[in-house]
């Protein structure tokens, strides 16, 4: 899976979930691309707060996905295969007054609730597509407040392609 395909894998999900539908014209997802340097993820983050601000409408109490892009690492069976695994997470926000913690808890909840749904739908659309994920590949964690009264919950996931094809040596790709 290329990244293009996962954008958009995550994108229809956020616009058919029913807490979320999001539109052109209601935006209620937005991806991010995340450095795993700790210095760029710094600005990533920071670029990412500014846009939670200008483009999310929450105001009708729907949840928000944001689709983290994937970070990949390969591995061989020391054999004929390589892997490729994919290590991708997404949030789902919602808003919650700054001193609401009783209402924080409850909006935990129904985050923690959408993103096992759409969790749900990635296993059941990435083992459709020949990939291997399992529910032991993913760790879900309460975030937040996040820029003005964002909490909710991130999902850390790992799916499986095979990358021999991708990882074999092509000499009509290369000059002489």
């Amino acid at each position: 899976m290329r990244h293009k395909q996962y954008t958009a894998m995550g994108r229809e999900l956020a616009r058919r979930h029913v807490d979320i539908q999001h539109s052109p014209e209601k935006c209620r997802f937005l991806r991010i691309l995340i450095s795993s340097d700790p210095i760029q993820k710094q600005l990533d983050l920071s670029e990412f707060n500014a846009s939670l601000r200008n483009r999310l409408d929450l105001s009708d109490g729907k949840a928000a996905m944001v689709l983290e892009n994937y970070q990949a690492d390969y591995s061989d069976n020391e054999g004929d295969f390589y892997a490729k695994y994919h290590h991708s997470a997404f949030l789902v926000l919602k808003l919650v007054g700054r001193d609401d913690y009783d209402g924080r808890d409850d909006v935990l909840d129904e985050c923690e609730r959408i993103g096992e749904e759409l969790m749900g739908a990635y296993i059941e659309q990435l083992t459709a597509a020949g990939l291997r994920i399992t529910p032991d590949d993913v760790l879900q964690e309460a975030i937040g407040p996040i820029g003005d009264g964002l909490v909710g919950c991130r999902f850390n996931y790992v799916f499986r392609s095979a990358a021999t094809q991708a990882l074999t040596y092509q000499p009509s790709k290369f000059l002489d």
